[in-house]
């Protein structure tokens, strides 16, 4: 089994750039519209999915992930707390608190970010039958213009609970399975933001950027719990390693 190295710091340092490439690449160029209109029909002033269109889709897609990010986390906690002693969950237990701190942080960074940044839903703009104007993340609105209330839709927080799950990167010890769980969450995290996409909820760069900053927040935890410049895999990760939660003797 090929083993390999973990470095948070370094995942940090290239999840900071990409979040500056991304910041310039969509301030200075109009993707964002460009992918939206795809997704929009400007004859029957539609969007390509609705939610009155089929509930099953929407539970599958939308309430059902939510529950099932829940349950997993409460699982997970259920675990650290009162099975802390299992051979299992001692050998995995710095990856699994990272697991179980990044499920909540990661999408209340992006819960944050969203109170912030006054940025609309596409379906509440002028070109896609709405009432407000388009704005890019660092422009005003015109004078007299400005919504009525606040705007909560940058980043995309749905997608950052399927996005967090990226954190299960810090579980499998050999590459091929890390890529393999980095993949399912990514896949994840873009089933549910992309289903947000295609209804009108969220532009292409709403989900780009919640899924950077869920990666930099599962890394920051990781530098956190694991505070080393090279994690070892050949060596479990186990709660001595761990400052954040108590070590319990199985003595």
């Amino acid at each position: 089994m090929k083993k390999a190295t973990m470095r948070p710091a370094k995942h940090i340092q290239y999840s900071l750039l990409a979040l500056l490439a991304c910041t310039v690449c969509f301030e200075f160029t109009p993707l964002d519209i460009w992918v939206q209109d795809l997704f929009y029909n400007s004859g029957s002033q539609q969007w390509l999915l609705s939610i009155k269109g089929s509930p099953i889709r929407h539970f599958l897609l939308y309430d059902g992930p939510k529950k099932l990010l829940i349950l997993f986390e409460l699982s997970l906690l259920l675990s650290l707390l009162f099975f802390r002693k299992h051979s299992l969950v001692k050998q995995y237990h710095s990856g699994l608190l990272i697991v179980l701190l990044s499920l909540p942080l990661g999408p209340a960074v992006v819960s944050s970010l969203k109170g912030t940044t006054n940025v609309a839903c596409p379906y509440a703009l002028n070109q896609y039958g709405g009432d407000i104007p388009y704005i890019k993340i660092f422009e005003r609105y015109p004078a007299g213009q400005q919504p009525s209330k606040q705007q909560r839709c940058f980043p995309a927080g749905h997608a950052s609970g399927g996005f967090a799950l990226m954190a299960l990167y810090y579980l499998p010890q050999s590459r091929r399975r890390r890529r393999q769980v980095l993949y399912f969450a990514i896949g994840a995290g873009w089933l549910m933001g992309g289903y947000k996409m295609l209804l009108g909820h969220h532009f292409l760069s709403h989900t780009l950027i919640s899924m950077i900053l869920s990666w930099f927040v599962i890394n920051c935890i990781a530098q956190m719990v694991t505070p080393h410049k090279v994690l070892d895999p050949d060596s479990p990760l186990t709660p001595e390693r761990s400052p954040l939660l108590p070590v319990v003797s199985s003595d």
